[in-house]
């Protein structure tokens, strides 16, 4: 796969929330870290950054999207169960 296929590929339909989170997430944390140094702003948007591109990387295993996505709903409701005592 080439370069521009590659690029066209990131921007299809299905992929582009996952570009769109990845790379805001990227530009949003350097602003952070170096426009306002805020180490709190700085840390979440490294988490989405990171959770973003977990994703992008299980979504090519086989039954990799909804193997994370049970994975993602059974830890919610395990929080919530938690949090609800």
């Amino acid at each position: 796969m080439g370069p521009m296929v590659y690029a066209r590929h990131l921007i299809s339909a299905e992929r582009l929330p996952f570009t769109a989170t990845y790379f805001g997430s990227i530009g949003l944390t350097l602003y952070f870290a170096l426009g306002l140094q805020s180490t709190f702003l700085t840390l979440i948007s490294s988490i989405v950054q990171t959770v973003a591109l977990v994703w992008y990387l299980v979504s090519y295993f086989p039954m990799g999207s909804t193997g994370l996505r049970f994975a993602a709903s059974f830890g919610t409701s395990r929080v919530m169960a938690w949090m609800n005592g």
